[in-house]
């Protein structure tokens, strides 16, 4: 057993089930994490309750992020430079002979390859043939079903997102925006403003018209690519994640709750649990607390469930 176990991100198969990915670790050895991934059933109210979540993937590192394809296959990225599928593919590469992982579900098989020397941080894409992966030393990494490619964009990323193969964004640390229209990565400029070292935490394409992209400073930039952002945020928070859910915007505000941006007034929701990311699925929204010891746990809010807002311990 770990002294640390915390949920760092969730997803959704077409099956409706729940994916979550874990990080565990002794306290003061998060260098020595593994991580871990589990499914949960769904029924009308969310997950499941009364059982614990069995796990599908462990590995003897960190797993930084997950995707769940159109075709509904699980994507994972790690800090040591792996991705992990499910998808019926052929990768040219394997992983080191010194990497360890075990699949843990009898009807899951992964396909793992080593990507880069690099610390992988998102991972989106359109379809199981197109998948990008960022990183914290400033690469973007694309499968193309065949090979991976290497970009070098310069930004250390925090977050990936995007509309379709041609419009996708890539935000992260020193106040850096890069877009790709398909054929190359552009850095897209944002208000004076904001201070030159700013940091973006998250971005939400809704569509190829409508991004969204917070930061640290509680900047909330809405606009696109093509015509620009504006800033709509305010400086008395500093936003973690975004999400969206039947066309409601969502935002982590850390130690001051969930927040809803509504007619441009941020709402506060829930003045607890500290959250610092944001996940939603078809008919919810999950929120990633700071602090999740001793037991690690997440937010659930589920539109008409009978209970909307539920802790769930994990």
């Amino acid at each position: 057993m770990y002294e640390i176990n915390q949920v760092l991100g969730v997803c959704e198969n077409l099956k409706g089930e729940i994916y979550e990915v874990f990080t565990h670790y002794d306290e003061g050895d998060a260098v020595s994490a593994v991580g871990t991934i589990t499914k949960s059933p769904t029924d009308k109210n969310g997950i499941v309750l009364g059982q614990r979540p069995p796990q599908v993937l462990w590995a003897d590192t960190q797993l930084n992020a997950m995707w769940m394809s159109p075709e509904g296959n699980l994507w994972v990225v790690d800090r040591s430079g792996n991705a992990y599928t499910d998808a019926d593919v052929t990768f040219p590469t394997p992983p080191q002979p010194s990497f360890r992982y075990k699949k843990l579900a009898a009807d899951k098989d992964w396909n793992v390859t080593y990507v880069a020397n690099n610390l992988l941080q998102a991972v989106w894409g359109t379809s199981n043939n197109d998948v990008w992966a960022s990183s914290f030393r400033g690469q973007a990494y694309h499968w193309d079903g065949q090979c991976w490619s290497e970009h070098d964009i310069g930004n250390v990323s925090t977050a990936m997102d995007g509309s379709g193969p041609d419009d996708i964004y890539i935000v992260g640390y020193h106040g850096k925006i890069h877009h790709y229209d398909g054929q190359t990565w552009k850095q897209i400029p944002y208000p004076d403003h904001l201070p030159e070292g700013e940091v973006f935490t998250d971005v939400k394409v809704i569509s190829e018209s409508e991004v969204y992209i917070c930061g640290r400073s509680g900047d909330l930039l809405k606009g696109n690519a093509k015509d620009g952002f504006v800033d709509i945020g305010s400086p008395e928070y500093t936003w973690y994640g975004i999400g969206c859910l039947n066309e409601r915007i969502f935002l982590a505000g850390g130690s001051k709750g969930i927040f809803e941006l509504k007619d441009g007034q941020f709402i506060c929701l829930k003045d607890k649990g500290n959250p610092v990311g944001v996940f939603e699925t078809q008919k919810a929204i999950y929120f990633i607390p700071g602090e999740q010891q001793e037991n690690s746990w997440i937010i659930q809010y589920w539109p008409g469930a009978d209970k909307e807002w539920m802790k769930i311990s994990s």
